[in-house]
């Protein structure tokens, strides 16, 4: 009997309710509670609508809220509809407290100033809370009197522009439809919503326990996920979003198809287009001005990672990333296109990784692949500061020998001056000749090869005509394949030249070959050539023109050891690379075919 008193009493109400509330004290109450939360002007154009059933909600149309500034009033918002529950017993007494709000079509615009705090309440209820919030453990504390419920709010094709005052970037989120759960404003944050961003859609499901510590630009507690069909990220720990935006937690972020993720984010970034997948996780952990990835894990295509990262951020030089990663695999080449130094721009103009950012990195890598080379156990330097960008090998096993390495700016020479070093011990050259589809006669032999060349250019196809330097080979015991000495002694006699092919097959054994020369305009000029054979020597000077695969050379053939009464057998050898032409210019008197 009780309850059905109660029923009747409530179905009593809620029909006599219409005729003892004010529509205009609700619209006025409204219109009053959005200018209360946001402290700015609030107008409204279009008509109230009330009802009671099955809950006392109104409907308000065509609002706008602007801020008063120097140069007149700027937009904050606009919302094309927007209701709103509230109890009957406030109503009746003039007082309407409203909650669980719905927007429609809602326009925000926000400023984020130089200190990171999202400025778009002035002096309401929301302005003050995030003035006022304290951490409180793992919550907020807030005064009583600045408390305020809010309950539920949904959106519906709304539209988000924050704007960022330091770089003068806008960020523009539209198609946003979602649910925002904030009982009161002291307690936890819940967001599920999805947007459109740049053409693509983007879906987050986040929590805050202290939502007001971070819309003030302090640290707080986040976590949530992000999504698209281009990448998935997942946070958990403390956020600040002032200044650089730090992070402390447990973080991953996967990206299957980087291209199409860089396409979408207008991104260019010289080597990059041999990354197809990226992927991380680590333990992201803040102080003061740096931010240190832990216990990291990065996946770059098939390749993995472990090991530590720092971003340092200082206030008077540019943000500099240091330390180590200690690769399975990996694409040294492809990492030499990423990370070169700023010299080294592709034939598009696509600017280098670290462009803005000073490097200090230490990877090593188990197998790594440079064009056709395998390296294996190589170890890696990558450092660029304002003055300078340098990336060194400093150690790798390359055909069964050593090798290493280094490209840097050249100081004081502009953006495009480059030098290169690199020093090859002990290695198979006949590997090394097949690795690389050489023709013609090159030395099959284990041997050393020192290499130094400053380009004022990147490094590119025909920056090796333009480079000066010097070159040094040494090897050991080997042979020169199609090389037909006793043939090219036996033509020299019958014709006035001919080429290297017409003397015959064979091998030219050797016991060592030491051949240093200096680099300039696409040549190098023989300082000393030397190939020992048995008793002979084979002296080779001259140019060779390799930026148009020519040859102008003499070599002469004698005696290791002072011989009476001997001319050496001196030819010209000059023509096309891979198939030279030799010219007679003197020979020893017959001797036994060799």
């Amino acid at each position: 009997m009780t309850a059905l008193s109660v029923l009747s009493l409530f179905a009593l109400f809620q029909v006599v309710a219409p005729f003892l509330i004010s529509s205009t004290a609700v619209r006025e109450g409204m219109e009053r509670a959005v200018a209360q939360w946001t402290g700015h002007n609030v107008t409204i154009e279009g008509q109230p609508d009330i009802r009671f059933w099955p809950e006392p909600r109104i409907t308000l149309r065509d609002i706008t809220i602007r801020k008063p500034t120097e140069s007149g009033e700027r937009v904050l918002g606009r919302v094309s509809r927007l209701s709103a529950s509230f109890d009957l017993f406030e109503a009746v007494i003039g007082k309407p407290e409203f909650q669980d709000f719905r927007l429609t079509r809602p326009e925000i615009y926000v400023l984020r100033d130089a200190s990171g705090r999202l400025d778009w309440a002035n002096d309401g209820l929301l302005s003050r809370a995030v003035r006022d919030a304290k951490a409180d453990g793992n919550g907020q504390a807030l005064a009583s009197d600045d408390d305020a419920q809010m309950g539920e709010v949904r959106i519906t094709n709304g539209i988000l522009e924050i704007s960022d005052v330091s770089s003068g970037h806008v960020t523009h989120f539209s198609a946003i439809n979602g649910t925002l759960q904030w009982p009161w404003l002291s307690r936890r944050l819940e967001i599920i919503a999805d947007a459109e961003f740049n053409g693509r859609r983007l879906s987050l499901d986040m929590s805050s326990t202290q939502p007001l510590l971070l819309l003030s630009g302090k640290s707080g507690n986040a976590s949530g996920t992000i999504r698209s069909d281009l990448f998935h990220g997942r946070f958990d720990g403390v956020a600040n979003l002032a200044v650089h935006g730090f992070l402390s937690g447990e973080a991953d972020f996967t990206v299957p198809d980087l291209p199409a993720l860089m396409d979408w984010a207008s991104v260019r970034l010289a080597g990059a287009e041999r990354l197809k997948s990226l992927s991380f996780n680590a333990r992201l952990v803040t102080n003061d001005d740096f931010l240190r990835f832990e216990n990291l894990s990065l996946g770059l295509n098939d390749a993995k990672a472990t090991g530590i990262l720092d971003l340092l951020l200082p206030s008077n030089r540019l943000p500099r990333l240091t330390g180590t990663l200690a690769f399975d695999r990996m694409d040294l080449s492809g990492i030499l296109d990423a990370i070169a130094p700023s010299g080294m721009k592709d034939a598009n103009g696509n600017v280098d990784l670290h462009s803005g950012l000073e490097l200090d990195l230490r990877l090593s890598a188990q197998q790594a692949r440079l064009g056709p080379f395998q390296l294996s156990e190589a170890a890696i330097s990558v450092m660029k500061t304002a003055d300078q960008s340098r990336i060194d090998i400093a150690d790798s096993d390359f055909e069964t020998g050593r090798l290493t390495g280094r490209i840097a700016t050249i100081k004081n020479e502009g953006a495009g001056g480059i030098a290169l070093r690199l020093s090859v011990q002990s290695a198979d050259f006949g590997n090394i000749v097949r690795e690389l589809g050489l023709a013609g006669p090159l030395p099959i032999a284990r041997g050393s090869l020192d290499l130094s060349l400053d380009t004022d250019q990147p490094l590119t196809a025909t920056a090796w005509r333009d480079g000066k330097g010097s070159i040094r080979l040494r090897t050991e015991r080997g042979f020169l394949p199609g090389v037909n000495l006793a043939g090219v002694r036996r033509l020299a006699t019958q014709k006035t030249y001919f080429p290297l092919s017409e003397a015959g097959s064979g091998n030219f054994e050797f016991d060592s070959i030491d051949i240093s020369a200096n680099l300039e305009g696409g040549s190098a000029d023989i300082l000393d050539g030397k190939v020992i054979s048995g008793g002979e020597t084979l002296s080779l000077s001259g140019v060779i023109p390799y930026a148009s695969n020519s040859l102008a050379l003499s070599a002469s053939i004698k005696p290791t050891t002072s011989t009476p009464n001997v001319t050496p057998f001196i030819v010209f050898i000059g023509g096309s690379w891979p198939n030279p032409v030799i010219w007679a210019i003197s020979q020893t008197p017959a001797k036994p075919a060799q």
